[in-house]
């Protein structure tokens, strides 16, 4: 998904996709997951739902977000 290909849409590359739940979830700092998901897929549409959760997991993988399993939340980690 990193790797650009011929038929790679950039609007829903991993990079550009986690760049956009990162404003999102900075803007915020605490958001609840559908309504995270339910924001994304409005900026970039319904096909942004497949990279969705690569997005999600590359952003934890960083540092930026955590996930709060109790209360189904994202939050911005500074």
């Amino acid at each position: 998904m990193i790797a650009p290909h011929k038929y790679l849409d950039l609007n829903l590359s991993l990079l550009n996709l986690g760049g956009v739940i990162l404003s999102i979830v900075k803007e915020q700092e605490v958001i609840k997951y559908d309504e995270l998901l339910e924001k994304v897929t409005l900026s970039r549409g319904i096909n942004a739902k497949e990279v969705f959760i690569p997005a999600l997991s590359f952003l934890y993988l960083l540092g930026k977000i955590e996930y709060q399993k109790d209360i189904d939340t994202i939050e911005y980690i500074k």
